[in-house]
């Protein structure tokens, strides 16, 4: 099995790239020979309201241009102290089931359901309520930003985007998706909830 790991990362988070190189899960995945790993965004800007096409145009440069029958999307910043609780699931295979982490409490691990989804997983497993939404747009975007929760129904679970998988048949769709992922951008700029949207669909 061939893996293409994407560093999924930006011209102003040097500091946080540089970061997760020293790291000896990324020497490990970088020893691996069925792992290519690669850097996407590394040498331009993209604002976080244009995240669901820069994925889409990843997607698509990666299923035109390199050869694997999984992308793991990785974000650069997975090893920050915030995102520190993903460090125990790095690295560990599937076992059949999806989980979810209790970030807000004791950080522990839950099964949510069976994995049974060959074209589409990752680690964390959510479902976010409107109420966290708005927390997210807040931090991210400022009070009042406008964003459109009946675009697409959001109240499903979906992966969150620090890290996923999915299979080289689903990252060429979601690379035909140019259209949708710009709708994305102003409707609900959420890169991760356009994938697991998009998984739902997807056979």
């Amino acid at each position: 099995m061939k893996y293409l790991f994407v560093i999924y990362t930006d011209l102003q988070y040097k500091e946080h790239l540089d970061y997760f190189k020293k790291q000896e899960f990324y020497k490990e995945i970088s020893d691996n020979p069925n792992i290519e790993v690669i850097e996407w965004g590394a040498d331009y800007h993209t604002e976080y309201n244009k995240l669901p096409s820069k994925t889409q145009e990843m997607m698509k440069w990666c299923s035109e241009n390199k050869e694997y029958d999984y992308l793991i999307k990785c974000d650069d910043t997975i090893f920050n102290d915030t995102w520190d609780f993903y460090k125990s699931r790095l690295g560990k295979e599937r076992d059949g089931y999806r989980y979810t982490c209790d970030r807000w409490g004791d950080k522990s691990w839950s099964v949510v359901d069976e994995d049974d989804n060959k074209h589409y997983w990752g680690l964390n497993y959510i479902r976010v309520s409107p109420d966290e939404f708005k927390i997210y747009f807040d931090n991210h975007y400022g009070e009042g930003y406008e964003y459109n929760l009946n675009f697409i129904d959001t109240y499903f679970h979906f992966f969150e985007g620090k890290y996923y998988v999915v299979s080289k048949e689903f990252s060429i769709f979601i690379g035909e998706q140019e259209s949708f992922s710009k709708e994305m951008c102003k409707e609900l700029p959420l890169e991760d909830v356009m994938v697991g949207h998009l998984a739902k669909g997807f056979k």
